[in-house]
């Protein structure tokens, strides 16, 4: 599961009054070495002081006159994904955490940045799970349909012991920059699993995602390192919506999406089509 915001956030951050000086704010960041302060009027979270609006205003100027109004905010509950996504539109640099209508943190922008980092498949490049699953539960939330293609690669375990890890490392390397490429060509997002595994989410129908299955498989088939054998896949594919069958919401929904594709994958592998839907009598 995604990290929350409160997992990451600075908790009970300074605040400064709104009534009090510029000159008193720059004091208050430095000594605390913050670069924003939330500014409260009333007990009332009113603005956002930051360090660039101090040095483009007068210090006897009220912290009033300089903050800027509106603040971004964001719940405690809400994921880092959701942050970042947040400050992105928003184009700021940092969110004030609100529970209940107190400020309970604040969070930096590049405190997400080095998070996120952990979702990213170093070998590979591609995002990992726990990113396909907040695109998808997105994705199911906005009412839209998409459809996931889980891909395994065939008997890889026995490749790597044959052939030892660097080259196989090499292999999966080259398999995902070619999934991720069918991915772009075809409006979709690759995400590396896990080990071998692999998904592409398509933002659309199965029914405009399965036309392509048997090109995605080739091209995968096509991948070659270093006289290596070829690779082949098995691939899984799962969509619809299936709100009314889930009521939990849209994590279940997201569960009972990837769960579908997954064992759909691992039943194609005794297939001369070496793909299925889930239900394997719509294989085509």
């Amino acid at each position: 599961m995604a990290r929350t915001v409160r997992s990451i956030m600075t908790p009970d951050p300074v605040v400064i009054n709104g009534e009090r000086s510029v000159r008193d704010a720059a004091r208050l960041m430095d000594e605390r070495r913050v670069g924003g302060l939330p500014v409260v009027a009333g007990g009332r979270l009113v603005g956002i002081l930051t360090s660039r609006d101090v040095r483009q205003c007068h210090p006897n100027r009220l912290v009033l006159d300089a903050m800027r109004p509106d603040p971004v905010t964001i719940a405690p509950g809400e994921s880092v994904f959701t942050a970042y996504e947040q400050m992105d539109q928003a184009g700021v640099e940092r969110l004030v955490v609100v529970d209940d209508g107190r400020v309970v943190g604040v969070l930096t922008k590049s405190t997400v940045m080095r998070e996120l980092g952990s979702s990213y498949d170093p070998l590979t490049g591609l995002p990992r799970a726990d990113l396909l699953r907040h695109h998808l539960e997105d994705l199911l939330a906005r009412g839209v349909d998409p459809t996931l293609v889980f891909l395994d690669l065939d008997d890889f375990g026995r490749f790597n012991k044959r052939f030892g890890h660097a080259k196989a490392d090499m292999v999966l390397r080259h398999a995902a920059g070619r999934i991720r490429g069918f991915a772009e060509e075809h409006q979709g997002e690759a995400f590396r699993y896990g080990g071998d595994e692999f998904v592409i989410l398509f933002h659309r129908p199965r029914a405009e995602v399965l036309p392509l299955i048997e090109r995605l498989l080739e091209a995968v088939s096509r991948v070659r390192v270093d006289g290596l054998p070829p690779v082949s896949v098995s691939a899984g594919v799962a969509g619809g919506r299936r709100m009314n069958r889930v009521p939990e919401g849209v994590s279940a929904t997201a569960d009972d999406l990837i769960n579908l594709a997954s064992r759909a994958s691992t039943a194609a592998k005794g297939t001369s089509k070496k793909w299925l839907l889930h239900g394997a009598e719509e294989r085509s």
